[in-house]
């Protein structure tokens, strides 16, 4: 609503920024302060989420524009980055970036999706109550995964046209951009060991690998950002192991890939890395039974936390991690169980949960929704 702001951008340029939220929102804030003492979270939800999901939906699927667009406004616009820091000095900004408040919208769904869990969790069983807050539950959940979903599908198509025009074949020539859903595991460099016996080559080469739900492509990195693929297989041809030995004087980050036709063994720059890589070449993983794993440890998210790769988990304040494996170099591997997704997020984040009381209370919470969720589906 700053004017000065306003004039110094294109209808374009506002709608990448800000998309349809503001109107809406402020809606929102009008039901809450029409009567706060009577204010119910689940009845405004199931309400306005078809709305709600018409805004959000496009807007969280538009972040990477926006991110783009903002940059792009910073870099080439001094009148817009003077306005900009103007705005933010503002102490009803509290001395945050407007980076902080365009990434907000997110951040506030799945606050409330974790508020709306914890009304269920509390609420009288086979009530009425209990009925509208499942309902409310399963509404943001839905619209969370169709987010997510239309988040990841843009970005892949994105990194798929970029790495299209980047890669080259040495090998035979596996087409890119395919039918049916892709999606990008993981990707980042990793050191091949040669034969030692091969005297005339290297002992060792940088290669780079990206790991895709279907596929596989080992390339070396070549000047201008460019790839030449020189080996590629499907995912389901392929098995990982972990080297916990010193091998020829080389003493840690070891792993050893196992393709169709060879056998790569692999060194990450960190004990991190060579985990995330076992990890993500392990998947699918298997289904977890909550009720079983009393033993396995827990952490809490005492920092927010944003994914920044495709295989690291966002993380809200109070949400809980069921821990699967730590690097010793500051990362932690973990089922949330507020929806069981599974992923990677920094030990600096997160907190143990040291309490035998409180750990198996997080597990019995976690069932009981598992429960009311497959009630509701088979009501459905």
């Amino acid at each position: 609503m700053c004017e000065q702001l306003n004039v110094r951008l294109s209808s374009k340029d506002k709608n990448w920024l800000f998309s349809r939220l503001n109107d809406f929102l402020s809606q929102l804030e009008e039901a809450v302060e029409k009567d706060i003492m009577r204010f119910t979270v689940c009845d405004i939800i199931i309400k306005h989420c078809p709305r709600f999901r018409n805004v959000y939906v496009p807007y969280l699927t538009n972040q990477s524009y926006q991110d783009k667009t903002y940059q792009r406004l910073m870099d080439e616009s001094h009148e817009f980055r003077r306005v900009v820091e103007k705005l933010e000095r503002n102490p009803v900004c509290q001395r945050l970036p407007l980076r902080s408040f365009l990434i907000l919208p997110f951040q506030r769904i799945t606050r409330l999706k974790l508020l709306v869990q914890n009304i269920v969790k509390i609420t009288a069983p086979k009530t009425n109550d209990e009925a509208q807050a499942i309902k409310a539950m399963k509404l943001l959940e839905k619209m969370i995964q169709d987010s997510n979903e239309s988040i990841s599908q843009m970005k892949n198509i994105e990194s798929l046209v970029t790495l299209n025009a980047k890669v080259d074949f040495e090998c035979r020539t596996l087409p890119l951009i395919r039918s049916g859903p892709e999606e990008l595991v993981r990707e980042g460099p990793v050191t091949e060991l040669r034969d030692f016996s091969l005297k005339d080559r290297e002992e060792e080469r940088n290669a780079y690998m990206h790991l895709f739900n279907d596929y596989l492509l080992v390339s070396l990195r070549k000047e201008g950002g460019r790839f030449t693929v020189i080996d590629h297989a499907p995912v389901s041809e392929l098995r990982v192991e972990n080297c916990r030995f010193k091998l020829h004087s080389l003493q840690k980050n070891l792993f050893r890939l196992h393709m169709p036709q060879k056998a790569l063994l692999l060194r990450t720059d960190t004990q991190a890395n060579k985990l995330r890589w076992i990890s993500a070449l392990s998947r699918p993983y298997p289904e977890i039974d909550f009720s079983a794993v009393q033993d396995i440890p827990q952490m809490q998210c005492i920092k927010a936390f944003v994914a920044q790769q495709p295989d690291e988990l966002s993380l809200e304040k109070a949400e809980v991690l069921l821990v699967h494996q730590q690097s010793s170099d500051g990362w932690v591997e973990g089922t949330r169980l507020s929806d069981r997704q599974r992923g990677w997020g920094p030990e600096s984040h997160l907190e143990t949960i040291v309490s035998d009381k409180a750990r198996k209370r997080n597990l019995l919470d976690t069932m009981k929704l598992l429960q009311l969720q497959y009630l509701s589906l088979q009501e459905l």
